[in-house]
């Protein structure tokens, strides 16, 4: 007796994979123009020289574009989610996973996000401490320990100052005083948790608790100009 043959598929029943199959192509297309998309968005702001990294030039004129001021917190927090490693430095391979992870694809879809990240870092304690942590070794040379005093207390009025109102007199004893010529990373480490500690009027500040000497002296010099 000849084996039964195996009966043809009816269009009804190869339609669900067929669908299957054009829904994957049509995901495929979807993903190959976003991508040409972000490429060609990161093409606008690259180095000529290296077309897989936006130069510090290019990093100005992107963030201009975006609407954003090069003197607000934004353009570190969009590194410390870039994961980025050099302030004004942005990777082809760091763009492209950002945009990807936030789903942008046009400089309105970025504001949106640009909104969100700053929005979360303002709100949640943590993370704040985390972008402000990064900002250390960010900013600061790659061939140094430590930060330029300078650069250091234009950072604290960004990121600091206005949540803690005590920055304002430490950072002109900063200036007049001139006790340090650089900023460590215990020191800037320090500082935030000194701000949340210790309020402006300096009520509860704790001589023998295990503060840098830079802040004790601070104290001494905030002391001598009440008297």
């Amino acid at each position: 007796m000849p084996p039964k043959r195996k009966a043809p598929a009816s269009d009804a029943a190869l339609y669900p994979r067929k669908v299957k199959i054009q829904k994957k192509k049509q995901a495929t297309a979807q993903q190959k123009a976003e991508l040409d998309k972000r490429t060609k968005w990161f093409q606008q702001y690259a180095d000529k020289d290296d077309a897989d990294i936006i130069p510090p030039d290019g990093c100005q004129k992107l963030f201009e574009d975006l609407g954003v001021s090069l003197e607000s917190a934004i353009p570190i927090i969009v590194g410390w989610k870039m994961g980025g490693t050099t302030m004004g430095y942005i990777t082809k391979e760091q763009w492209i996973k950002t945009m990807e992870s936030t789903g942008s694809t046009t400089p309105a879809d970025f504001k949106k996000t640009l909104q969100e990240w700053e929005l979360q870092v303002s709100q949640d304690p943590l993370q704040f401490k985390q972008l402000y942590l990064f900002t250390f070794n960010y900013v600061k040379s790659a061939s140094q320990k430590s930060m330029e005093v300078e650069m250091a207390i234009a950072l604290w009025h960004i990121l600091l100052e206005h949540t803690y109102p005590i920055i304002t007199s430490f950072t002109q004893f900063i200036q007049e005083k001139k006790p340090v010529k650089v900023v460590n990373k215990d020191q800037w480490s320090s500082l935030l948790d000194f701000c949340i500690a210790v309020p402006e009027d300096l009520a509860n500040y704790d001589s023998s608790s295990s503060w840098p000497v830079l802040f004790d002296d601070y104290v001494e010099w905030r002391q001598q100009q009440r008297m």
